[in-house]
């Protein structure tokens, strides 16, 4: 475990906010959530350092393809699970497109999971490349056959100017350098490239309503939480300048308010009975049912400003 100071401000005086326990049980030690009292950032301090981090991972993290056998009920569930979520990362990905107006070109997804939204951009005339620290790397080259490197954005070593767009989908809060981390991105884009980041937001009504209930408190994964003003502040000292702030999301993706509702319902926690050999079908079926019934609830945070997920178009600031 390490202590650190602001990564915005390098301040040291924090307010405690509250403390959790780790989700999967990997640690039973409380992960202290903190609020810098000089720029607002909320971070856990002390945290796992990068060499302790990747333990807090485990292999059933990302969402990947389970159609194994099984009942004709679970077949069925895991087909609408699979259909769910192409539905949601072809959402994502041509608003992508529409921003970008890009129709071809090199795209990196750093902390691309297990590869399934590469794949889409693939399947959209991309060339796709991926960077992940987990396990679910193996999955994206072996299964998907995708160009994913399995490590950090450092170790990959991409040539400078190399990609046209670079997306950073519910990453950035996990790095323990975001700032240094955008710099490398910067590095690699090409002249007026594109960066899409997505994180969830301290400002949203969720956050307000649920405070330390809020499931996107995932920790000790995730150590930094943004608002607005923060993230425009980290990309506009990286030499990025935002665009676009968009809270909306895919009216039947209320993003973490079924699982803060009910947590026992977290599909990640589905899929890691899975692989111990359990069959949690029933649990990932009224996950899925309250998914699609909470979808008014996003509509109404969305139309407010008050998204829990807020998405920055941002684009390479040329000097």
């Amino acid at each position: 475990m390490e202590s650190v100071n602001c990564n915005i401000c390098q301040n040291s005086d924090t307010q405690v906010l509250f403390s959790k326990k780790d989700k999967f049980g990997i640690s039973v030690d409380d992960f202290t959530v903190v609020k810098c009292k000089k720029c607002g950032l909320i971070y856990v301090n002390p945290r796992p350092s990068e060499q302790e981090i990747i333990k807090f991972y485990p292999e059933t993290y990302s969402w990947k393809e389970t159609l194994q056998a099984g009942s004709l009920f679970t077949r069925i569930v895991r087909r609408l699970e699979k259909a769910y979520r192409y539905h949601l990362l072809n959402y994502e990905v041509n608003r992508v497109l529409k921003f970008t107006r890009c129709s071809s070109g090199r795209v990196l997804d750093i902390g691309c999971g297990s590869g399934d939204r590469l794949s889409v951009f693939r399947d959209n005339g991309f060339e796709a490349y991926g960077v992940e620290i987990s396990p679910a790397a193996r999955y994206a080259k072996e299964k998907l056959k995708l160009d994913v490197f399995e490590g950090d954005l450092y170790k990959a070593n991409y040539p400078g100017d190399f990609f046209d767009i670079v997306t950073m989908y519910s990453v950035l809060e996990h790095l323990h350098n975001p700032k240094e981390l955008l710099f490398e991105v910067r590095r690699i884009l090409k002249r007026e490239g594109f960066l899409i980041v997505q994180v969830p937001n301290t400002e949203s009504l969720q956050f307000r309503i649920f405070k330390d209930k809020w499931s996107a408190f995932d920790v000790p994964r995730d150590l930094y939480y943004f608002n607005i003003s923060l993230l425009n502040r980290i990309l506009s000292n990286s030499g990025f300048k935002c665009y676009l702030i968009d809270h909306s999301v895919n009216w039947w993706h209320p993003p973490t308010i079924v699982i803060t509702l009910f947590p026992q319902l977290d599909p990640q926690l589905s899929w890691l009975k899975e692989k111990q050999k359990k069959n949690p079908v029933f649990k990932r079926a009224f996950w899925i049912f309250w998914t699609l019934s909470l979808g008014a609830f996003t509509f109404i945070e969305s139309s407010m400003k008050r998204g829990a997920i807020i998405n920055f178009y941002s684009k390479k600031v040329s000097t």
